[in-house]
């Protein structure tokens, strides 16, 4: 599972968020609802909509030490959940570059990547399903 999370993690496009979540996490929901208002398309992996969900969140564990979801990376940097994501969201922080948000919109645009419900229509990457 570490390999597959590294790929994720390099995977991530010109903006480099990840975020591993549950669907039905209200945490998971602020953390993504935070990256959407300033415009930050993440990389999303729905861990109960995985059969190897269990086992992604465990190797996330031995990698971090943070047992619960969302678990937000930036350029395969791991920054915490989603006080964390909100702290840098809304402190400036990781997010202050707006040229990587324009980059991430463009490469949504040119990936056929899907709106995935922001306000301001950003677009997301889901993966969700592990067959």
């Amino acid at each position: 599972m570490t390999e597959f999370i590294q790929n994720i993690l390099k995977s991530a496009g010109p903006n480099g968020v990840v975020v591993f979540s549950k669907t039905y996490c209200p945490y998971c929901a602020n953390a993504k609802d935070d990256l959407s208002s300033i415009g930050i398309a993440p990389i999303i992996v729905e861990l109960d909509r995985r059969s190897d969900g269990e086992d992604i969140q465990a190797a996330l564990l031995r990698m971090t030490g943070q047992r619960t979801v969302p678990s937000a990376w930036v350029n395969g940097v791991h920054i915490g959940g989603s006080s964390d994501v909100y702290h840098h969201v809304h402190q400036g922080g990781l997010f202050r570059n707006r040229k990587q948000i324009f980059a991430a919109r463009k490469y949504a645009e040119h990936s056929g990547i899907q709106h995935c419900g922001a306000e301001n229509g950003t677009p997301c990457i889901y993966l969700g399903d592990s067959d």
